[in-house]
């Protein structure tokens, strides 16, 4: 059948049909290019604004962010601040309980010489008072007697 066609003669209307269609096929064609080409025009209009947005957003967060920076630059200092501070805080409490501790310990041998030194006395002065007493007692005797007489 194949060579029954190509050995006749076409009809009339094959010709012209396919003229038309291969016009149509290339309209399509155009359209489709033409679509391409505006969405592609769509596209770049639409990269252009956001690249327009996008440095506007720079400008307007560059001082945000050096004023970020510049806060985050202070918050360290002060960090190392306050930190060396409490460091400092922290070895004036140690020394000021190493020489509390160490008065502390001379306050106690203090107050026990101090209580050995009390006791001491106070045997003392209850030795000396027992013998002043009996003395006195003699005393008082020879008194009354000297003074019996004497009435």
């Amino acid at each position: 059948m194949l060579l029954l066609l190509q050995a006749g003669t076409l009809p009339a209307w094959v010709g012209p049909t396919m003229a038309i269609s291969l016009v149509v096929i290339a309209l399509a064609f155009v359209v489709i290019a033409g679509a391409i080409g505006m969405a592609i025009a769509r596209v770049l209009g639409e990269i252009k604004k956001l690249h327009e947005a996008v440095e506007s957003l720079r400008g307007d967060l560059h001082p945000a962010v050096t004023a970020v920076r510049s806060i985050s630059d202070e918050g360290r200092r002060l960090a190392a601040l306050v930190g060396g501070e409490a460091e400092e805080l922290v070895a004036a409490s140690k020394a000021l309980r190493a020489g509390l501790s160490e008065r502390v310990q001379n306050l106690e041998a203090v107050y026990e010489v101090l209580q050995e030194e009390v006791e001491e006395t106070a045997i003392d002065l209850a030795i000396t008072l027992r013998g002043f007493r009996r003395g006195a007692g003699w005393y008082g005797r020879i008194r009354r007697l000297l003074g019996a007489g004497r009435r």
